[in-house]
């Protein structure tokens, strides 16, 4: 997942050319253009940035990669991904954009902005242009008017100069057709697996080598800072009690926000499809049931959809579309699999069941919404009105124990309001909270207190949330005796590996010595495996991220069966033997053609927009003063 994300961590000419960066502004709020803070940060030939930009587009990539990630991005993988470094380079990138652009008088008019923000679904009702929504919106997000269509004007510029740069790209017939035999050709190999645990039990460290690792590699059994805190939680269904809505207040409700209530009537989804076997036992439905939350959990960490499809989809008319069933309406499908559908949110991937199987569905466009009949609207109006009310009882009763604690002891309070105090074991920042999950909000409120110290009302998904920290511990590099057993689990698999990859070297020379694969697997004592037919996209086994053995498997051929090297990978050494080589059908070609030319075409764009960015960068005078923290 990481790599995936660093590979489209700095794709402006994607960003800009699907307006994906529009809707992260929208959604995130970027505040106003001035600002009373003027600290440069770096410069574009002359041109300032500032710091309050490079603050928001730092907070701005963080957001959206969370988001991206499920939840799933620790801090650890947050600094490895660079983003102070990508959110400074962003800016740089977006300067030289416009700055293009102002040489070629590239003008965006008040009829083309206005036409632009009219057409944007977040300041729509009934898929009308709506001003008091617009505002409103706005209003929210603390923006003027003037600075977001200031914003947007800019970025209809950025996106005028990426048509101009990429608008002559063109693709022959034989670039086609060597795209497709690239994306489309097969490989098959045999491999062997040289394991560094088949190693382990021949190494015994001695002291001095357990003392010699630990004081080279600290940095590795490093324990950063910890905290202990108990905290309150008010959650806001145990309010819910309290709460009356009325016939009245749900017409009013109906009446302000009714527009809004509505529901999706044609989509467009993608599908993994499992089937499940006629007469199914118990243990199959278990067994495809695991590999359908594995799949979800997958595409749900950023996987790529379609390759999902291609490798795992049983619908064999869906898969050869990258899974798409088209636009679709009520009433054409299952009832489990419509419940499913029909409640995503956009690019969101859920799990139906249905008593054909299991299907991983991913919704890709509501094309129309229709208003909720009355009686589902009134319910979700109702269920709405509750929610916040109670969510209102739940923070000002948070409030009300806060001003309490400020002037009475915790056991006090706690003994009066009746409530549970919950307390964390010792977690660092980037832990989750048990009970809670990982919530950023939490641990940063938490890692600002001192020992005894009270936190604000802090909000979280659950309800609201008072802290006071019990015991703080500061990052500590442990003694080798603290840490004996985890030095010695290091200092043996780095010895073993070491003895893999000797054995390795040694199994491949005897290959290219003329020795048989098969044979040589055997007084090894090693499996002789076969990976089956793959392309490219799919990947040696099935993992994309497998880029040198999948790179490998594609340079071999009947006159050169072996790679120059063993390849590691995940810990393991892998040995390869050319095996098969498939090429596409020209029937294949010709029914993908269309498809292909709008690929290919796109591609040959993006790399055509970043010769150009990469050109203007090496051209221009950039000033970095220095990367903020």
């Amino acid at each position: 997942m990481l790599k995936w994300l660093r590979k489209y961590s700095r794709s402006w000419f994607i960003a800009l050319a699907i307006g994906a960066i529009v809707v992260v502004f929208i959604f995130w709020g970027v505040g106003s253009f001035r600002s009373p803070h003027f600290q440069e940060v770096a410069s574009v030939n002359g041109t300032p940035i500032l710091y309050p930009a490079y603050l928001r587009q730092y907070n701005d990539l963080i957001r959206a990669y969370q988001e991206k990630a499920q939840g799933e991005l620790t801090e650890e993988n947050l600094k490895a991904l660079h983003l102070k470094e990508v959110a400074l380079n962003r800016l740089i990138e977006e300067a030289l954009i416009l700055q293009a652009a102002d040489r070629l008088g590239l003008t965006v008019s008040i009829s083309e902005l206005q036409d632009h923000i009219r057409r944007m679904p977040y300041f729509q009702e009934d898929g009308r242009f709506s001003e008091r929504r617009y505002r409103a919106l706005l209003s929210r997000l603390r923006l003027t008017p003037s600075d977001f269509e200031g914003q947007e004007r800019q970025r209809l510029r950025m996106q005028k100069l990426i048509q101009m740069i990429t608008g002559f790209a063109k693709v022959s017939d034989g670039e086609l057709q060597e795209f497709f035999n690239l994306a489309r050709e097969e490989v098959a190999v045999q491999y062997l697996v040289v394991s560094w645990r088949a190693f382990a039990s021949r190494v015994h460290p001695r002291a001095a080598e357990l003392t010699a690792y630990h004081q080279e590699h600290q940095a590795e059994f490093r324990l950063p800072e910890r905290l202990r805190v108990r905290y309150l939680l008010f959650r806001p269904e145990q309010y819910e009690s309290q709460v009356k809505v009325s016939p009245s207040e749900v017409a009013a409700y109906l009446a302000e926000q009714g527009g809004k209530l509505v529901r999706p009537a044609v989509i467009r989804v993608r599908e993994v499809f499992l089937a499940l076997p006629p007469k199914a036992t118990p243990a199959q439905r278990r067994r495809l049931e695991q590999q359908a939350q594995n799949l979800l959990t997958q595409a749900r960490a950023g996987a790529d959809f379609l390759q999902l499809v291609e490798h795992y989809s049983q619908n064999n008319a869906s898969r050869q579309v990258g899974g798409d069933l088209g636009y679709l309406k009520r009433g054409q499908h299952l009832p489990e699999w419509e419940k499913v559908a029909f409640s995503l949110n956009l690019q969101e991937v859920g799990l139906a069941v249905t008593p054909k199987g299991f299907h991983l569905l991913k919704l890709e466009e509501i094309k129309e919404t229709e208003k909720l009949p009355e009686a589902e609207a009134k319910a979700m109006a109702a269920r709405q009105l509750k929610e916040k009310k109670s969510r209102r009882l739940a923070l000002e009763a948070a409030q009300q124990a806060r001003g309490e604690l400020a002037d009475q002891p915790f056991a006090a309070v706690v003994q009066k309001l009746k409530a549970a105090v919950q307390e964390t074991p010792l977690f660092a920042l980037a832990d989750p909270i048990p009970g809670l999950g990982r919530q950023r909000t939490f641990n940063e409120a938490a890692f600002r207190l001192k020992v005894q110290e009270l936190s604000g009302v802090v909000e979280v998904p659950q309800g609201f949330v008072i802290m006071q920290c019990q015991e703080r511990l500061p990052a500590l590099d442990p003694p080798l005796a603290q840490v004996k057993d985890k030095v010695r689990q290091a200092v043996v698999q780095e010895q073993a590996k070491k003895l893999a990859a000797q054995e390795a070297q040694r199994l491949l020379t005897r290959l290219r010595q003329g020795q048989p694969m098969a044979k040589a697997a055997a007084q090894a004592g090693l499996p002789l495996q076969h990976s089956g037919l793959f392309t490219r996209r799919q990947g040696f086994l099935n993992h994309p991220q497998a880029f040198e053995l999948t790179s490998a498997a594609f340079q071999l051929s009947t006159a050169n069966p072996y790679p120059p090297q063993p390849f590691e990978w995940q810990g393991d050494y892998y040995l390869l033997a050319f095996k098969e080589r498939r090429l596409p059908s020209p029937e294949d070609f010709r029914q993908q053609q269309a498809k292909l030319q709008e690929e290919a075409l796109k591609y040959k764009r993006q790399l055509l927009f970043e010769a150009w960015l990469a050109n203007e960068r090496r051209q221009a005078k950039i000033k970095i003063y220095e990367l903020p923290s």
